[in-house]
């Protein structure tokens, strides 16, 4: 873990030894005293992470300090807070016009906790990920290498765009930087403007974007590109750090939410013990079949299944044998239907098949197949049979999810009275069953 120290500087002993223990909670190693010379002293000895300095001391003002000490090398881009005891908006100013950071009252200081937390965030947080990285300046590239390698990030880097370009289309990345002026027949603009066309979750990892030519129409259109950040050049190491910092970050926690998403969803949607559909997903995307169906005039084929015998089996062999027949069923089933279709457990051991733009006669054959193949198949080495009902409308009938499965329940309720293990089609007439309006 990186050692963090920090410096505070107050005439008020009482304020300086709470702000002193905030920062020993948080990890730092303190170095405290009362008068501002003094300080500055220890600054020049020492480099430190954070400077905390009272608005007033003995012998010089917060705002004399900042700026002396902003003069001293290597502290031009240290946090520097001052610690106010009143709020005269006329200091504040004057603080900040000589290099404060931030300013926070001694009368509130959960505000300072806050900040003093997000410090040690950035400064010992080592990030994962992987970054893009297309720089012609072979010296630039070291530095900024070396900055991002810190950080805790693998770098792939390039000095020509195109071979940015194919490692983008077959790497995952988490942040990209590019310089816009490249050498080779492809641009920064351009490879911005590629990677910006793709859609989906590539289309959102960040772009930096790096110029030596700070110019603000050329910023406007990068924006427009889709470039989530602009660094002029010099580059400053500490602004980039932040920048990347925040920008990998982001991400990352972005595709953090849509994966906690995606599994709301599957919970949502999934039969937790098959793995298939579940009643509500049917209710929810059967819609979209029945309107196809009646827009384009295709036939649309549901069959109910039921597994033969089910309370027998749960009743002889137990109710976990029971589940695990439901269990393998399901992933068993799973590899009969197309892309395209649909099936769902409907109830304890029934099962529901949308089947799109699917004839009467090709549902017959699937659900044949399905039978005989189930022969060969015990799961949890259970033999198990099945009675299927099968119903199909044509898109020109305007039915629901709801009247299509009673045509097809009904013809399953035939397989049972038949003697079970067979299957069963829907041949009354369907208009008997007065259509949804």
């Amino acid at each position: 873990m990186r050692k963090l120290n920090a410096l505070v500087i107050d005439g008020d002993s009482s304020s300086r030894h709470v702000v002193q223990k905030l920062l020993e909670q948080a990890g730092f190693t303190v170095e405290a005293t009362s008068l501002g010379q003094e300080g500055l002293t220890l600054a020049r000895k020492s480099r430190f992470n954070l400077v905390c300095c009272g608005d007033r001391q003995a012998d010089i003002t917060g705002s004399e300090f900042c700026s002396k000490v902003r003069a001293i090398p290597g502290y031009d881009f240290i946090p520097v807070i001052v610690l106010a005891a009143e709020d005269n908006s006329r200091t504040l100013k004057q603080a900040l016009l000589a290099g404060a950071t931030d300013i926070f009252s001694k009368d509130d200081l959960t505000e300072l906790e806050i900040y003093i937390q997000r410090i040690v965030e950035r400064e010992v947080r080592q990030l994962t990920g992987r970054v893009l990285f297309i720089e012609d300046s072979q010296v630039l590239q070291e530095i900024i290498i070396d900055l991002l390698t810190d950080m805790g990030l693998d770098v792939d880097s390039y000095t020509h765009a195109e071979g940015a370009w194919e490692a983008f289309r077959t790497g995952q990345y988490d942040l990209i930087i590019t310089d816009i002026m490249l050498e080779g027949a492809m641009s920064g603009i351009t490879l911005v403007r590629k990677i910006s066309r793709l859609q989906g979750e590539y289309g959102s990892i960040p772009i930096i974007a790096t110029s030596g030519f700070d110019n603000a129409s050329r910023k406007i259109e990068l924006f427009h590109l889709g470039v989530n950040d602009y660094v002029a050049k010099p580059i400053v190491r500490e602004e980039l750090r932040q920048r990347v910092f925040n920008h990998v970050v982001s991400y990352q926690r972005m595709l953090e939410l849509r994966s906690q998403q995606a599994s709301l969803y599957s919970l949502a949607m999934l039969d937790e013990l098959t793995q298939l559909f579940n009643r509500h997903a049917l209710r929810e995307f059967a819609g979209k079949y029945f309107s196809e169906a009646h827009r384009f005039n295709r036939p649309l084929s549901m069959a109910v299944m039921d597994i033969d015998h089910f309370k027998t089996i749960n009743e002889t062999r137990g109710y976990s044998t029971g589940d695990k027949v439901l269990s393998e069923f399901g992933v068993w089933l799973k590899r009969f239907v197309r892309d395209e279709d649909m099936i769902a457990r409907w109830a304890s051991e029934e099962f529901v098949f949308l089947l799109s733009n699917c004839e009467s006669s090709t549902a017959l054959t699937l659900m044949e197949r399905i039978q005989k193949r189930l022969e060969q198949f015990k799961p949890a080495n259970v033999s198990i049979t099945v009675s299927i009902g099968i119903a199909t409308v044509n898109g020109h009938q305007k039915h629901s999810l709801n009247s299509l499965f009673e045509l097809a329940d009904s013809a399953m309720y035939r397989a049972k009275m038949s003697g079970r293990n067979c299957i069963r089609v829907y041949d009354g007439d369907e208009d008997e069953l007065e259509p949804d309006v």
